[in-house]
């Protein structure tokens, strides 16, 4: 049996989990935002970073793993876009419009203080590599989440 097996990192954007307990940081930090926290206040310095997948990216690289690398071989998905969580709220007030203050708390656990994947395989096996840009992805999703009739969450 032929088998594609895709590793997805990070993704986000609409229809995410927005749970305010239990959502991942873009989504939780939009929820945030758009319910119009300030300041914002993050859990650690701000410092570590993150590479993250636009939902529409994540689909199609799941079809082209399956398509084009039908085999017990893990491909993973992710961007090469590498941000810090401390830009990264900067960037979600900026695709919503606002303005808010943002305050890190050192004394909270920070995370790993990098998530990244190695996304060669993926580039040299299928040719993929992450279309939607950070900024852009963060618009589009801030921009659904604006247009559900009921709350986040």
């Amino acid at each position: 049996m032929k088998v594609a097996i895709a590793r997805p990192y990070n993704t986000y954007g609409p229809r995410d989990h927005f749970d305010a307990e239990t959502s991942h940081v873009i989504a939780a930090l939009i929820r945030r935002v758009l319910s119009g926290e300030d300041p914002i206040k993050v859990w650690g310095d701000g410092t570590q970073t993150r590479a993250f997948l636009f939902v529409e990216d994540f689909a199609r690289g799941l079809l082209e793993v399956a398509e084009r690398h039908p085999k017990a071989d893990a491909v993973n998905l992710g961007s090469d876009e590498e941000i810090s969580i401390g830009d990264l709220v900067r960037l979600v007030l900026e695709a919503a419009g606002l303005r808010a203050g943002v305050v890190f708390d050192p004394s909270k656990p920070s995370g790993q203080a990098r998530r990244n994947c190695d996304t060669r395989k993926a580039r040299e096996t299928i040719g993929f590599t992450a279309k939607v840009g950070l900024r852009e992805g963060l618009r589009r999703t801030v921009d659904w989440c604006r247009s559900r009739k009921e709350p986040l969450g």
